[in-house]
């Protein structure tokens, strides 16, 4: 604050004044310089404020595009991620696919190699089916192609011009004449010259009859049905004694089945044709129709097939008994030949599926016996031959092998033909000329063997000539098992050689049976003879519809064998023995052992050889 109360003061006061003014003008412009360079500094900094928050703003936007752009990046990061992931987790997917696929490729291979063998044995099989269904049936081996037939020249063999052989006789061999049937009954039938043959045609003289005759015949047959009828005569007393007091009549004649209307004759006839000939019943009855055994109110067949079925059970319950004396005899014996075949049954049977039921047949020097059973096991012959001892000639089935291994005295003699037909399958089927001539060899070197085996066994009274065969024929088996040997010791076989080769050393010991024991064959096929009936039955009518049929089939089937294998005519022995249980009231006889086939009694195998005779009279019936 000035200080006014002193004049010096207020001298220098304009000038201080002027100087404050000065200063103030000066720190004024210096407060406007100041104001403007931070007027100046303001803009610029608005400025770079403005640039700042634009750069900012920018930025911003960069950033957040940055972090939009890093959302989408991480997005896609992961989901590629995840799609590596999954292509890679598809990639060992693949590779273990692929590493299946090679491996079930690999089995694959084998499988096709496999199976080209299979196929090759499918294709081999069907030819062999076709050969068994079409081709031939005999087992006998075909003549050379380049050998002539006896009695025929190159051109009447050649036939048609095809180079093969005319089947039959051939043109130009010898022949065997016709023979006369004199042992058939005959009907002698004349012959007269007619009347305007009688006289000479330009003359008329009579002719003289000469005492001979120009003499031709024929055979005829005449089968016929006839119907028998009984007259009984009847008396009556004419004293009055009184001891009989009623009319008296002629006794009845015996009777298969009480109050039956057919004869031991009519009966023995239809078993003959159904079980030895195997004809179906059906067909049987169409044949009695033929021969007049009709209805006559609609000219239909006369019979019924129930009637003849209750009749056959009837007669199975009699020949019953002849069938336990001939199951009695086969265990018995010493050697037997024992084959199966398939009879159908159809009926349902506890345990068992379908109706495939088998039929066994045991053959002895004295009897054939049939077994029909649901199983195929070796429970078949142990029931049958049990307890039995002797050599037994099968085939190769296990279930005789199990029988045999459970029995000390049974030994088993394999068949030499089921041998023979592994080769001829090989030799048949194949189409490779390598087996075929390699089956072709071992096919000569069994039929050697069967050769010299025959040649053997034609001079068994010889003992010298018996003594040298024999060796060669030793000799010769010792050297087919040492070819046997040789040819699997060589390895590198096909299975279709492998296979019969090994079977032979597995079986040797008894395919050599026969050397030791003459009198046992090489083969069975005296079995296999014996089941072709029930084949061919088994082929016309199926088989059977109930046990009880099935179990007859067996029992008949084993009585005509067999008789007719101890050398009887299988339908007389028949009509003998249901004519001894028609005396006997329709009951099997009382000494039944006088009808063993084996063992006849002179009075049965007188009567036998009666009905024979009465077949062969000199008149016809």
């Amino acid at each position: 604050m000035l200080d006014t109360k002193s004049p010096a003061l207020y001298t220098a006061l304009p000038m201080l004044a002027t100087e404050v003014e000065r200063g103030l003008e000066e720190r004024l412009h210096a407060l406007e310089q100041e104001v403007v360079e931070f007027r100046r500094q303001a803009d610029h900094w608005r400025t770079q404020h403005v640039r700042s928050c634009e750069r900012e703003r920018a930025l911003e936007e960069r950033l957040h595009a940055l972090e939009q752009e890093l959302v989408e990046t991480r997005r896609q990061s992961h989901y590629w991620r995840v799609q590596h992931g999954r292509v890679c987790e598809r990639e060992r997917a693949l590779k273990e696919r692929f590493r299946d696929l090679e491996t079930k490729l690999r089995d694959c291979e084998k499988k096709l190699r496999s199976n080209q063998g299979v196929i090759a044995a499918l294709k081999a099989k069907l030819k062999q089916l076709a050969s068994m269904l079409f081709g031939r049936k005999s087992e006998k081996s075909k003549p050379e192609k380049n050998k002539k037939p006896s009695g025929g020249d190159d051109e009447k063999d050649k036939g048609d011009g095809s180079g093969k052989r005319r089947r039959g006789k051939q043109r130009g061999a010898r022949g065997f004449g016709r023979r006369r049937r004199e042992e058939l009954p005959t009907e002698t039938v004349y012959h007269t010259l007619p009347e305007d043959q009688k006289h000479c045609p330009r003359c008329g003289t009579v002719f003289i009859i000469l005492p001979n005759t120009e003499d031709s015949e024929e055979i005829d047959v005449r089968i016929e049905v006839v119907r028998i009828l009984h007259k009984r005569e009847m008396a009556k007393p004419a004293c009055s004694c009184g001891l009989v007091p009623g009319i008296v009549t002629a006794a009845v004649p015996p009777k298969l089945i009480p109050k039956g209307m057919f004869t031991v004759g009519f009966w023995a006839y239809i078993i003959v044709e159904k079980f030895l000939l195997q004809r179906p019943l059906s067909r049987v009855i169409l044949q009695l129709a033929l021969w007049g055994l009709v209805d006559p109110r609609n000219g239909k067949p006369g019979l019924s097939q129930g009637t003849l079925t209750a009749g056959l059970k009837r007669i199975g319950e009699l020949v019953e008994p002849l069938y336990q004396r001939i199951l009695a005899e086969t265990h018995g014996a010493s050697h037997w030949h024992m084959d199966e075949t398939r009879w159908l049954v159809f009926v349902e049977t506890e345990g068992k599926e379908g109706h495939r039921w088998w039929l066994w047949v045991a053959v002895t020097k004295r009897t054939v016996c049939y077994v029909l059973d649901p199983s195929r096991s070796s429970k078949v012959p142990k029931a049958l031959l049990g307890g039995a001892q002797g050599i037994l000639s099968v085939d190769r089935y296990s279930a005789y092998k199990t029988f045999a291994a459970g029995e000390d005295g049974i030994r088993l003699s394999f068949c030499w033909t089921h041998v023979r037909r592994d080769f001829d399958k090989v030799f048949k089927t194949s189409d490779a000329p390598r087996l075929k001539t390699w089956a072709l060899a071992w096919l000569e070197r069994i039929g050697l063997l069967f050769h010299l085996n025959g040649e053997r066994l034609a001079v068994r009274e010889n003992t010298e000539a018996f003594t040298e065969r024999d060796r060669v024929l030793r000799e010769a088996v010792e050297g087919f098992k040492q070819e046997v040997g040789r040819e699997l010791a060589k390895g590198g076989l096909h299975k279709t050689q492998d296979k019969p080769l090994a079977s032979i050393l597995d079986h040797w010991d008894g395919l050599v049976l026969f050397l030791d024991n003459p009198d046992i064959p090489m083969d069975n096929s005296e079995a296999e003879r014996q089941l072709r009936e029930a084949a061919l039955g088994r082929k016309n009518y199926y088989g059977s519809g109930s046990e009880w049929s099935g179990r007859m089939t067996a029992v008949l089937l084993s009585a005509l064998r067999t008789a007719k294998r101890n050398g009887l005519n299988p339908r007389h022995y028949l009509e003998v023995y249901l004519e001894a249980c028609a005396v006997n009231g329709g009951k099997p006889p009382e000494n039944i052992d006088a009808y063993l086939p084996w063992a006849l009694s002179d009075e049965v195998r007188k009567a036998i050889e009666q009905k024979a005779q009465a077949e062969r009279a000199e008149e016809p019936p």
